[in-house]
Parts: structure tokens; C-alpha cells; sequence
């Protein structure tokens, strides 16, 4: 490890919205159609219902579907959100702050002043979303990195070249 300079050097502040983002793609899914799939069953169960009939065994299938995705829909657009608000104006997330150095066959994380060294290989997920960027490690911690702190395209790609697997 001779290498003394890093290839990218990024420190930043997270705020609300990137880290709500990072937190729906570490949460919801790493990819858009698995966002659809558990109100997709909930209706299956309500069109099922519909095609038992309405009259007898069918209305409890469509109640329970309905019950569903209405819980989810509650989860995921008012409750989640509220309580992740919460717990980040509790904590101050987004007044540390945290940094990541890209070396060649390593990385270096700063967060808390702290420092980790992570290698590559133990980078499990790589997922973009809106505003950030969010790694998952092979032992489950997860990593969000805005997308504003990335200033110069080529910045951009080699941060990007780095973690995409092909």
C-alpha cells in the first residue's frame, strides 16, 4: 500500500432529503419494480375477491386486500418517514461529518472522526437514486453518499466505475 494520495476524496454534510433517499434504496428495494410488488399482491387478493364474488367468500378477500394496502401505504408514505425524520433531528445525523477516499484497491471511511478501511470486494450492493448513492457492505452496513459532493464528471464516473459490478 504505497499509495499516499487518494484517486477521489469526498467529505460531506448529509441532509434530510439525501438521507431519506438513501434510506428508501437501502429499504425498499435496490430496484423499482421491487417497490411494486407487495401492492401488487394486495390487489391480486382484491381482484380475487372480486372474482369469487362480491356476495359471498369474495367481500373478505377484498376487505383483507384493501386492509393491506391501505397498511402499506401508511408504512410507507407517513409512518416511515416520520419516524426517520425523527430519529435523524434526534441524533444530528446531519451535523457530522463524513468523508470517503478512493484509493486503488481499497477505500477509507470517515465518519464520527472515525476511520474504516473497506476493500472493495466487500462492497455487496451499489444502487443510485435521486440524490445519492448508497453501498451496501457484505456486513450489512450501509454507506450513503450524495450526489452533490461529486462536483466533476469524471469524479462522477470513476466513483461510479469503482463500485458498479459488471
Amino acid at each position: 500500500m504505497s499509495e499516499t494520495k487518494p484517486t477521489l476524496s469526498l467529505r460531506y454534510f448529509l441532509n434530510l432529503e439525501e438521507s431519506q433517499d438513501g434510506f428508501a434504496l437501502a429499504t425498499f428495494g435496490k430496484k423499482q419494480f421491487t417497490r411494486f410488488i407487495t401492492p401488487a399482491v394486495s390487489l391480486g387478493i382484491m381482484i380475487w375477491g372480486f372474482y369469487l364474488g362480491f356476495e359471498g367468500v369474495g367481500r373478505y378477500y377484498v376487505a383483507l386486500g384493501a386492509v393491506f394496502l391501505l397498511l402499506q401505504l401508511f408504512m410507507r408514505y407517513w409512518f416511515l418517514p416520520m419516524m426517520f425524520k425523527r430519529q435523524f433531528v434526534k441524533y444530528q445525523f446531519g451535523k457530522s461529518e463524513q468523508g470517503l477516499d478512493l484509493y486503488q484497491d481499497y477505500a477509507d471511511l470517515y465518519a464520527n472522526g472515525r476511520k474504516a478501511t473497506v476493500n472493495y470486494t466487500d462492497v455487496q450492493n451499489f444502487a443510485s437514486g435521486k440524490l445519492t448513492y448508497m453501498l451496501e457492505l457484505k456486513n450489512k452496513t450501509v454507506i450513503i453518499v450524495p450526489k452533490r459532493a461529486i462536483n466533476d464528471s469524471a469524479d462522477k464516473t470513476i466513483f461510479e466505475n469503482t463500485f458498479n459490478k459488471k
